[in-house]
């Protein structure tokens, strides 16, 4: 099933920093949300249209529990988009253009902690910076992983999502007044022209309604869309990039534990491949509240979406990468949920 889901009020989204009443006072927010949240979310949505089943939840016939999160996408101005990729950068100091371009592979001749055999370089004589908050819309995210363009204009998520501080405090559940020491401010999202894509199996929904999304409880509506463009491709080398959509986790950190740190070579799913550099941004903190237990779920370090991989096929047919890579979630915790979703893409 494909909805898109619909905003009706600001929505907050806790990051992975501790927030205990009377101990912070001010709880950031993130934008988008964690796969999770909107896992959640879909969750929320069946049992609200099937109260009599909420007993089973997370029991053995649990019956969401066969839901598997395949695809989340923003939509900007009515163009699904994706996170710019971390091999994607732009001119340092440049505010007029929102434009970014490829870096190059390039071999590793520096004497550094880099364990990679290359290493991504800029072939223009000035300096680059990666993008914060940068998407592409569909057309150029496939010209991107077809390889077929170096330089990309792109959306800026801070143009269409507006942040409101909200001020509070808590109080007595006796007697209604404010508590000491309780005072409290969040950062809300407002989002202008921009809505989110759910492709996700495992679970019947209504056609149309309403879920709760994120902190608060806030509303947002959602409706069944038919289909997306095709993100297809045909994998004709032996040398290729793995671009993630969403956070992944993996054993090893930024390494995903099927490669061996020391060779950075590894087998997955019968092929054989050979890690041959990485843009990877700074991890973000998963975590998540535990309501059956009560308690904080554990807090697990990801690699943040936009993150690049390049790899070469040792052994095995690039066919078989396109089936078991792209489109697929390659996190080593909670794939169901929707974390790494991956796309393959050509290298030049």
């Amino acid at each position: 099933m494909l909805i898109k889901v619909e905003a009706l009020d600001t929505l907050f989204f806790r990051d992975g920093k501790p927030f205990t009443m009377g101990q912070e006072t001010w709880a950031d927010g993130v934008f988008p949300p964690y796969p999770s949240v909107l896992y959640g979310a879909l969750r929320s949505a069946y049992f609200a249209e099937h109260i009599a089943e909420l007993k089973k939840a997370n029991q053995k016939d649990d019956p969401t529990a066969g839901l598997k999160i395949k695809g989340i996408f923003l939509e900007i101005e009515n163009d699904p988009c994706f996170p710019l990729p971390l091999d994607c950068v732009e001119e340092k100091n440049n505010e007029s253009d929102q434009v970014a371009f490829q870096l190059k592979l390039k071999e590793n001749t520096m004497v550094s902690s880099v364990p990679t055999p290359y290493i991504l370089d800029s072939d223009r004589n000035t300096q680059v910076e990666n993008v914060q908050g940068g998407y592409l819309n569909d057309l150029d995210f496939r010209r991107y992983l077809n390889a077929a363009m170096n330089e990309f204009y792109y959306y800026k998520l801070s143009d269409y999502v507006v942040v409101e501080e909200k001020i509070g405090i808590a109080r007595d559940r006796t007697t209604y007044t404010a508590e000491r020491a309780k005072l409290y401010r969040i950062t809300l999202r407002r989002l202008n022209n921009v809505s989110i894509i759910i492709d996700f199996d495992g679970l019947e929904l209504p056609e149309s309604g309403f879920l709760k999304l994120g902190g608060e409880g806030k509303a947002a509506a959602y409706e069944s869309i038919k289909s997306l463009p095709s993100l297809s491709l045909e994998l004709k080398s032996n040398r290729f990039k793995l671009y993630l959509a969403t956070p992944a986790i993996f054993k090893n950190g930024w390494l995903p534990g099927w490669i061996n740190p020391r060779t950075l070579e590894g087998m997955y799913g019968g092929l054989r491949l050979k890690l041959l550099s990485a843009a990877v941004g700074k991890h973000v903190n998963i975590g998540g509240f535990d309501i059956e237990k009560g308690r904080p779920k554990p807090m697990r370090r990801a690699v943040p979406e936009g993150s690049v991989y390049f790899f070469e096929l040792l052994e095995g047919e690039p066919a078989r990468v396109m089936d078991l890579m792209h489109y697929k979630c390659i996190s080593e915790y909670n794939p169901e949920q929707g974390f790494g979703i991956s796309f393959v893409g050509a290298v030049k």
